[in-house]
């Protein structure tokens, strides 16, 4: 079976609506400083899976805190203001996935600039946020171009991602991992998924073994 890694190229198509608009910005920046931009949200997966992905922006952010991504963009006349499809600056506290995903990423040199594109796995698991029709209609298409990631592989990156599925802070809003991990395995695998004995005791099981402790009785404690 091939590893999540290596069922992805991880190639760029310049010619899509996305790779366009990124050639222009990238056009746009100094060519006496270094950037290390990274993509996120649909973009990705229109550059390196399906072309016929649309996105209406590209989300993006530096990885360097100086830079100020928002007004490179509005000098490039590239931002939500000028009509069409458009960057969307963000940060990294926004892309919200496995904290694994660098580790699968692909690494891009363009001139000064340096641009990483994640792994759409991590693209996906992002999108669980969310999960409207527009990232439902991802998986279904990564899935059946692929054949990745099945339920099996999709559960287990959930387990090592299981943070994602922790109560929300009081001022932020719900947290929607659980519902939508749910929905999109009725929709998409259709099963039912437990998302505490499927996700959440695997991976605190695995955590407790990396820190020497015998895992715990689930088993025995339910049946107290």
């Amino acid at each position: 079976m091939p590893s999540i890694k290596n069922w992805w190229a991880g190639e760029i198509d310049w010619g899509t609506p996305a790779g366009g608009l990124l050639q222009k910005f990238l056009a746009t920046l100094p060519a006496d400083r270094s950037f290390h931009l990274t993509l996120y949200g649909s973009a990705p997966l229109q550059l390196t899976v399906d072309r016929q992905l649309m996105s209406g922006d590209v989300d993006l952010f530096s990885d360097h805190d100086e830079v100020d991504l928002a007004a490179l963009i509005e000098s490039a006349q590239l931002d939500k203001t000028r009509g069409g499809i458009y960057l969307e600056p963000g940060f990294e506290l926004s892309f919200r996935t496995s904290p694994r995903w660098r580790q699968r990423a692909v690494v891009f040199q363009r001139g000064t600039v340096t641009l990483t594109i994640p792994h759409p796995l991590d693209i996906l698991i992002g999108k669980l946020n969310r999960l409207d029709a527009k990232d439902l209609k991802a998986f279904e298409r990564v899935i059946q171009i692929s054949g990745h990631p099945t339920a099996a592989e999709l559960k287990r990156e959930l387990q090592e991602s299981v943070d994602l599925f922790r109560p929300a802070f009081e001022e932020d809003s719900p947290n929607r991992y659980p519902e939508n991990t749910r929905r999109l395995w009725r929709e998409l695998f259709h099963a039912e998924i437990d998302i505490r004995k499927d996700i959440i005791e695997p991976a605190i099981a695995r955590r407790n073994q990396g820190y020497g402790e015998s895992p715990p009785d689930y088993k025995g404690a339910l049946g107290a």
